[in-house]
Order: C-alpha cells, then sequence, then structure tokens
C-alpha cells in the first residue's frame, strides 16, 4: 500500500521536473533569440554556417553508426547519412543560408 503511494508522489514529482525543465529550455532559447537581434548580420552568417557545419556532421554521424549498427541497410538511416552529407557538401560551396 505504502509503496504505491511512494511511487504516485515519484512520478509528480518527475513530471514537476520535466515542466520546470522545458520552461527553462524555453526561457533560454527566448533571452538568446533576443540576443540575436543585436548581432550583426556578418556573425549572423557566421554562427549559421557553424550550425550547418555541426547539423550535417550529427547527421552524417547518427546516420552512419545507425546504418553499422544494424548491419543492414535501411533507407531511413540512410536517407539521415546521405542528406547529412549533402548539407555539408552545400555548405562548404556556400550554397546554405540566405543570399544577401
Amino acid at each position: 500500500m505504502q509503496i504505491n503511494f511512494y511511487l504516485k508522489v515519484m512520478d509528480q514529482i518527475n513530471l514537476v521536473f520535466i515542466t520546470v525543465f522545458i520552461f527553462v529550455m524555453v526561457g533560454l532559447a527566448h533571452y538568446f533569440s533576443l540576443k540575436m537581434l543585436k548581432v550583426t548580420p556578418d556573425k549572423k552568417a557566421r554562427y549559421r554556417k557553424i550550425f550547418w557545419y555541426f547539423y550535417g556532421i550529427f547527421f552524417v554521424i547518427v546516420g552512419g553508426i545507425t546504418l553499422i549498427e544494424k548491419g543492414e541497410f535501411h533507407w531511413s538511416f540512410g536517407l539521415q547519412f546521405i542528406f547529412g552529407f549533402v548539407i555539408l557538401i552545400l555548405n562548404g560551396l556556400g550554397k546554405m543560408g540566405r543570399e544577401n
């Protein structure tokens, strides 16, 4: 009887922590988006280029590792790997981002 009570209390505490964590993350995202409004366009372009490099590398690594772990080719992981590779190539050629 007491074990069920403790489990319910722990579930409620976990839900409170998750809710607070989400509010903090949204607050941080809002804070940094407001800070980015004051950044010069050159720095924004550089940050955007760095973001796309990390995004492409992340996709290539996750797609590649998942393909290796599965031991067989699955179309979704192959597509993820190819998508990351295309992002890296386009970013390297300067085709990603806004044209001013």
